[in-house]
């Protein structure tokens, strides 16, 4: 009961951090990877959808998205070196295929941020989804994913947050949740967790 009364206080300080409207929106995981890997896995894609990223991700933001080539989806890299205007270039490489956009808080090796308000408001013009690894700044830079309004944010704590490896914080909107199915099942997703015996879960 201790462990479970502390997990709920650091989603309740995240959702402040976040500036998340709900502490439903607010769940912990391992790692940047897998809160990204929810996201690729859980959408329902069709053969010609594609993603709109930039060609400056860390793999965590690639990787993800390249593996669903199988299913007929492609990720599209946009080159930001030298893009007199980098929002716009990631704008320029999205069509009516287009379902989601996944960029960076702030580029790894880089250091470019990018404008994620006018991203987060291009995407709701437009209907698509918009994925921000805040990693690279989460802890050091105002993060408020109402104003971004983006719909799936997600950190490992080990760097700025100063937290120990293998515990990070994901974001997902009321809208994402709609859109992403569940991938992995357990114990702690039903409504009477405590109740064993339970079988209709």
């Amino acid at each position: 009961p201790r462990w479970m009364t502390r997990e709920a206080e650091l989603r309740r300080q995240l959702q402040t951090l976040l500036n998340a409207p709900s502490v439903d929106d607010i769940a912990l995981v391992k790692n940047t990877s897998e809160a990204i890997s929810f996201v690729a896995t859980g959408l329902d894609w069709r053969d010609g959808d594609n993603i709109v990223s930039s060609d400056e991700e860390f793999p965590s933001n690639r990787i993800p998205w390249e593996a669903l080539k199988p299913r007929g989806v492609e990720f599209r890299e946009t080159r930001l070196t030298g893009a007199e205007d980098p929002v716009q270039a990631l704008f320029d490489r999205v069509d009516r295929r287009t379902r989601l956009i996944a960029v960076s808080s702030v580029q790894y090796a880089s250091g470019l941020r990018l404008d994620l308000r006018r991203i987060g408001e291009y995407c709701e013009a437009h209907g698509l989804l918009f994925l921000v690894d805040a990693i690279q700044s989460l802890g050091a830079l105002q993060m408020d994913v109402q104003d971004c309004r983006a719909d799936f944010v997600m950190a490992d704590g080990h760097k700025w947050l100063l937290a120990p490896e293998g515990l990070g914080v994901f974001y997902v909107s009321e809208r994402g949740r709609e859109r992403v199915g569940p991938t992995q099942y357990g114990w702690h997703m039903v409504e009477k967790s405590g109740d064993y015996d339970n079988r209709d879960w």
